[in-house]
């Protein structure tokens, strides 16, 4: 058994063990030579070591000398550790960073904000597209938060770093060859447990350690539906972000990113979208207001405000209770005419409504993080409402709907699966470049 202040191979002097199981330790230890503080991570060699492990132990090391990352922990040596010429254990020698471990910070309690979820998204990938763009790729296999550092260095501070290359792949699977399960049940996807590892199986690892990160729940815990897990109502994330999570975190590999390429540059534009703030009004010429914030997104679209329309009924109307309020009053209340006279008026009021009121109705579609409401006003009083659940919006488009004084009119349409919600309608006479423009801005916050 190696003690603190032992000397491996005339050099490394141990320090303390910052890790230990029962066939490994990693310690801390300081590098005779240069003086500086290094990582020793040792296999121990005994009747329990298998041969799987020592494998895995020295494809590390062989795939460590090959890496140039900066944030990778630089390899420095391995070698064999002997006492009385028998070998006691495997030893491999990494650069040591000052860090915590994402682990570590979850047990003190820290959720990550998506704001740093997404910085260590980008982070991550990067570090991602290096390894996989490597001949042959490089597959981490074991992505977690135990496995990711953040920097507590100066110079360095909040950076972060991927560790333990104990479960890498460095060539591809060969079929009907004998494989060692390696990866961490919540983390790993089906596939790798099945031997077939892809660069997509390191994406769906980083996505469910971010799931991790935003909701403080390991993975394996959460609920799940068509072994899909379930995490939006767990956390406060833009959808966009979540639909960003959801396809990371795709069981099936065909439907998740298939590189690390794609889901950077996904994740960049849903950044940019969740980023522009404040009023947009790209549209020349139009009343429609669109306001947007990471966690809110409001359309509003003014009523047409008709007014040749509303004259004409006022006049209508007017003219209309002048021709038969002097005979209602000659009558009343005595002559069964009455009835009809009054009958009439009535008509003519509800013809006059229906001929201007639609034109004075205002739309809002307000969404959140997790739900939307559609509402129609008039009058500032509030005629119509309905609500239904950002996260079920699959798909949002413009689609004609009328005519309308020889134009073409348009809405808006929400499809939640089988359920569709109409926005903008007839009433509010949306031209082809106005309702493109407004699905175009809800598609874009959602990260549709």
């Amino acid at each position: 058994m190696l003690q603190p202040q032992e000397i491996l191979i005339e050099r490394y002097q141990l320090q303390r063990v910052l890790g230990e199981s029962v066939s490994r330790q990693t310690w801390l230890a300081r590098d005779l030579l240069n003086r500086e503080q290094v990582v020793v991570k040792l296999l121990i060699a005994s009747d329990k070591l298998q041969w799987d492990n020592l494998r895995l132990f020295e494809r590390e090391a062989k795939v460590l000398r090959q890496l140039d990352h900066p944030y990778i922990p630089e390899y420095r040596d391995d070698f064999v550790v002997k006492k009385n010429q028998e070998i006691i254990s495997f030893a491999l020698v990494q650069e040591y960073i000052p860090a915590k471990s994402l682990k570590e910070v979850l047990l003190e309690g820290k959720i990550f904000s998506e704001t740093e979820a997404r910085k260590i998204a980008i982070a991550l990938l990067k570090i991602l597209i290096y390894l996989h763009k490597l001949s042959p790729p490089v597959l981490h296999r074991d992505i977690k938060p135990s496995n990711l550092l953040i920097s507590e260095s100066e110079g360095k501070k909040n950076k972060i770093y991927l560790v333990d290359f104990g479960a890498v792949q460095d060539r591809a699977a060969s079929e009907g060859a004998t494989f060692t399960v390696v990866g961490t049940y919540g983390y790993a996807p089906l596939e790798q447990f099945g031997g077939r590892a892809t660069p997509a199986s390191d994406l769906y690892a980083l996505g469910a350690t971010l799931v991790n990160l935003v909701t403080g729940i390991a993975p394996a815990d959460l609920p799940q539906l068509d072994s899909k897990m379930q995490f939006s109502h767990l956390a406060q994330l833009n959808p966009g972000f979540v639909r960003w999570l959801q396809k990371m975190t795709e069981p099936n590999l065909e439907y998740r990113f298939q590189n690390a390429s794609a889901a950077l540059e996904a994740l960049e534009i849903n950044q940019s979208a969740v980023s522009t703030t404040g009023v947009s009004q790209d549209i020349p010429h139009t009343p429609i207001l669109v306001s947007k914030s990471a966690n809110k997104l409001v359309v509003h679209i003014p009523g047409n405000k008709n007014k040749f329309g509303l004259v004409i009924g006022g006049v209508g109307l007017t003219l209309w209770v002048l021709f038969w309020l002097p005979i209602l009053t000659m009558n009343f209340p005595f002559n069964p005419r009455v009835i009809w006279i009054l009958i009439w008026l009535i008509l003519g009021f509800v013809f006059t409504a229906w001929w201007t009121l639609p034109s004075h109705v205002e739309s809002y579609i307000c969404l959140d993080n997790r739900a939307f409401e559609i509402k129609w006003k008039l009058f500032g009083f509030t005629v119509k409402t309905q609500r239904g659940n950002v996260s079920d919006i699959d798909k949002v488009y413009s689609s004609k709907t009328g005519n309308s004084d020889m134009k073409k009119l348009y809405e808006i349409i929400l499809s939640l699966g089988v359920n569709e919600y109409y926005f903008g309608s007839v009433k509010n006479n949306l031209s082809l470049e106005e309702s493109r423009y407004i699905a175009s801005e809800i598609r874009d916050w959602l990260g549709l």
